[in-house]
């Protein structure tokens, strides 16, 4: 009984009709409209007048799809109320317009229409704007379905690889985290673009996953390395790079974790990169990574305070770390109060 329940409810959200809202200052052309939607199929929810109503009226019915006037009675026309719209619903919106104009039509982009229908119009071409506005709407949904998945599988993924480091190496657990703490809100204070952010926040949370295969005895020796076993250690930025190259990322992590050890003049490993040739996650990722380390203790050294730590990277600016990450590292711990969590 429950599957022919599940199956009927299926078949009723299948045959049900999508649901347009019209937006229209003229009452005569806004019923013509109606008419017409709901001859070709469509159920219309509402009629607004003006674009305070407009936006009302969304809220209150969440139709499928909006057919903007861009001329309205009232103090909001019909490209303001569709960007006032755009910041809370994620819902396709229509343009109706008697006004063609370029200036019209460039502050109409801005607010990422799905379509416009210049009046007068046919039945056909509001058919038609109409269909291949929902269809686009429906199809990016999926992707947005799918992408938000992928990401899921992908943090997933870093979680588990940030763990199998920090299992090998006691001293350095929770170090990855605290880095991608402080990677981020280096990040943001840059202006960097969001989906950047995240990608060097993944590469944060595992750009230490190549000690995994540094002997352990190494890893925890408390005493100072020899310069054998550092070039050892060194090994972990190829290594990670090794790893996480075979995962398809949409963010060059691989490039960043490669990188991290990297110096502006060339003085790092493991390519011994200089300048432009370093990526900016990379560029993030080492001074966050070098700050977190000094502050931290170690097998072979008690944790240095915080002056001692932000007088070691203004010395080191401009040669070893880029000069604007490493300012706003140093204002973010000398004016903003910043500590690892």
């Amino acid at each position: 009984m429950k599957k022919r329940n599940d199956e009927k409810e299926k078949n009723h959200h299948l045959r049900q009709k999508p649901r347009v809202m019209i937006v229209e200052n003229d009452s005569l052309i806004a019923k013509d409209i109606k008419y017409t939607l709901e001859s070709l199929g469509y159920e219309v929810t509402s009629i607004a007048f003006s674009g305070k109503e407009a936006i009302k009226k969304v809220k209150a019915d969440n139709p499928d799809l909006v057919l903007m006037d861009i001329v309205l009675n009232g103090n909001l026309d019909g490209i303001h109320a569709a960007s006032k719209i755009r910041k809370y619903a994620n819902i396709p919106i229509v343009y109706l317009t008697a006004y063609a104009d370029n200036k019209i039509l460039q502050r109409a982009k801005i607010t990422k229409p799905y379509g416009y229908i210049i009046k007068p119009f046919k039945d056909g071409e509001l058919r038609t704007t109409v269909e291949i506005a929902l269809y686009k709407h429906r199809t990016e949904q999926k992707l947005r379905e799918s992408s938000d998945k992928l990401r899921k599988a992908l943090e997933s993924t870093v979680n588990a690889l940030a763990y199998a480091a920090e299992m090998r190496d006691p001293y350095t657990a929770g170090h990855q985290k605290r880095v991608a703490f402080l990677t981020v809100v280096i990040a943001k204070e840059m202006d960097t673009p969001e989906d950047e952010i995240e990608g060097i926040r993944m590469a944060a949370l595992i750009h230490d996953i190549g000690k995994i295969h540094v002997p352990a005895e190494i890893l925890n020796k408390p005493h100072k390395l020899t310069d054998a076993e550092f070039e050892i250690v060194k090994t972990h930025s190829q290594i990670g790079y090794d790893i996480l190259e075979r995962i398809d990322f949409p963010w060059p992590v691989a490039d960043y974790v490669l990188q991290h050890h990297e110096r502006l003049d060339g003085s790092g490993y493991p390519q011994e990169l200089v300048e432009s040739q370093i990526k900016q996650g990379a560029k993030i990722l080492a001074v966050a990574d070098v700050v977190e380390a000094m502050l931290s203790h170690r097998p072979y050294r008690p944790a240095y305070d915080v002056t001692t730590t932000l007088e070691v990277i203004t010395s080191k600016k401009e040669t070893l770390y880029d000069p604007q990450i490493a300012d706003i590292c140093l204002r973010l711990f000398k004016e903003n109060g910043f500590r690892f969590r």
